[in-house]
């Protein structure tokens, strides 16, 4: 039978092992305990992917080990997060402390309900039917930017308050629960979905949903009304600073090229119309050298991401409509979008398009790259969340990044960690979102590039305040070789190439 060479993590000794192939990590186990003469202690159950006991961390990642096949030099080492107890054996008791103390159990006053009249709908079911699969295998706790920087205690946590707060015969105000259980400090970087081996979609079923509830009750942070007020008063979530690129005059509504391979309508977002005009301006030189002509509505508005991220649903589905009115009829080939939460919004959010909405960086590399100049610098790249995770977005930007010539490409430790921008937190919980900010900008300096490349202008800002702090703190620190490492816009760098 032929054989693989995978390595177990003991107590953070590293072991070898010959294994067959085309078994799975939990067999793997048994076969070297068999075999070896080892006595590596792991936890197992159903062996069938129902219990989460044998959950572990496989290639970096946390799996389920009887899911799970064996590959050429796959690491099998304890779920990441938790205290060891021996091998591969976590120490749960913090977690089932935690959850018992969320009265994990429906709740009601039994002198005045009838428990025969505790019933519930088919429509009820269908609330909170979403997220209630969870098999307990702590993936999702294992890899939570916002778990591992502040006091929040983790998905599975806010998908259980969640699951009560949407059955009827439930009478606690979960909502409350989980805002001073810190439902602000998530991010919605998507991390627990893509992890989840029940594929439950914590972020849009339970995390978003509750923020819905809690924001109409009176839960919610101070500086996210702040963005609310904006997007009233001027259709955009933040203010005005300097001329805004669609009320620039030298901003033209149409940009035809004569061989045209792709007609788009450009949709700006926030942060390009009002802060970032120099990035939109390259956007549409790059997509008219590559052959694609661009409109620009005007009018256009907030796609509605802060207000959806943050629970403010009614303001955004005002917005929703504005723009699915003004884009749905237009005679184009699809909506490029240049801000990855824009980009996930009108995919995910807005399901009444009719348009095709694509990344820039799904555009160019389906077009096909121009002869670049070269440019020899060193680069690395973040992945936004709501790029990758969002829209399954992430070979694109690197095939590009790969085709200009000289330029050498250099991948950082974890790419898409979230820098923590994202969820309304950099704004309502700015030392959390600097905490997560602070881990990526160390990954990046340990890259050692001139440019760290992204898709993303809310990545841009709070990368770029990230590396400022980190080199500031390590300057004070008298640690030498350090650089500046300039943040910049996939498109900023081709517009210097094309």
């Amino acid at each position: 039978m032929e054989s693989i060479t995978i390595t177990i993590k003991r107590n953070g000794i590293l072991k070898k092992y010959n294994v067959p192939n085309n078994i799975t990590v939990l067999e793997a186990l048994n076969y070297i305990n068999s075999n070896y003469g080892e006595n590596i202690q792991y936890r197992a159950s159903c062996k069938s992917g129902q219990c989460g006991s044998c959950a572990m961390t496989i290639n970096n990642e946390p799996k389920l080990a009887c899911k799970t096949k064996v590959e050429t030099n796959m690491i099998v080492g304890p779920l990441e997060g938790f205290n060891v107890i021996d091998d591969l054996v976590i120490d749960r008791s913090p977690f089932y402390k935690k959850i018992q103390s969320i009265r994990n159990y429906i709740q009601y006053d039994e002198d005045e309900i009838n428990i025969d009249d505790l019933n519930i709908t088919p429509n009820d079911l269908k609330k909170f039917k979403k997220v209630r699969n969870c098999i307990d295998c702590l993936c999702c706790l294992s890899k939570c930017p916002a778990k591992n920087f502040s006091e929040y205690p983790g998905p599975t946590f806010i998908r259980q308050l969640a699951r009560f707060a949407f059955d009827p015969r439930d009478e606690i105000e979960r909502e409350k629960e989980a805002y001073f259980e810190n439902l602000y400090n998530c991010t919605t970087c998507g991390k627990c979905v893509e992890v989840c081996p029940k594929e439950i979609d914590i972020v849009h079923n339970a995390i978003e949903r509750l923020r819905e509830l809690s924001f109409k009750k009176g839960y919610y942070i101070n500086n996210h009304l702040v963005v609310r007020e904006n997007i009233l008063k001027g259709n955009r979530s933040i203010t005005k600073d300097k001329m805004p690129l669609l009320e620039d005059k030298s901003i033209k509504e149409e940009y035809i090229v004569e061989e045209e391979k792709m007609r788009l309508a450009f949709f700006t977002g926030c942060l390009i119309d009002y802060r970032l005009q120099e990035v939109g301006k390259s956007a549409i030189r790059v997509l008219n050298a590559h052959g694609i002509s661009i409109i620009i509505p005007k009018n256009q508005v907030c796609c509605g991401s802060p207000l959806l991220r943050t629970g403010q649903r009614d303001v955004a589905e005002k917005l929703k409509k504005h723009n699915l009115k003004l884009f749905n009829k237009l005679d184009v080939d699809g909506v490029v979008t240049l801000c990855a939460g824009c980009g996930s919004t009108l995919k995910n959010d807005y399901k009444e398009r009719e348009f095709n909405v694509m990344d820039i960086t799904q555009v160019l590399d389906k077009i096909g790259p121009l002869k670049y100049k070269p440019l020899d610098v060193k680069v690395t790249y973040h992945d936004p969340c709501h790029l990758r995770r969002g829209q399954g977005v992430y070979r694109e930007p690197r095939n590009i990044l790969k085709k200009i010539p000289k330029l050498k490409y250099v991948e950082m430790e974890i790419p898409d960690q979230c820098c923590g921008a994202g969820g309304g937190v950099r704004s309502g919980k700015p030392k959390i979102s600097m905490a997560i900010g602070m881990r990526k900008a160390r990954m990046i300096h340990n890259a050692d590039v001139d440019y760290v490349i992204t898709v993303c202008p809310f990545c841009e800002y709070h990368i770029k305040d990230s590396l400022d702090k980190f080199l500031n703190e390590n300057m004070e620190n008298k640690r030498k070789n350090l650089k500046n490492i300039e943040v910049m816009n996939i498109v900023s760098l081709l517009d210097r190439v094309i």
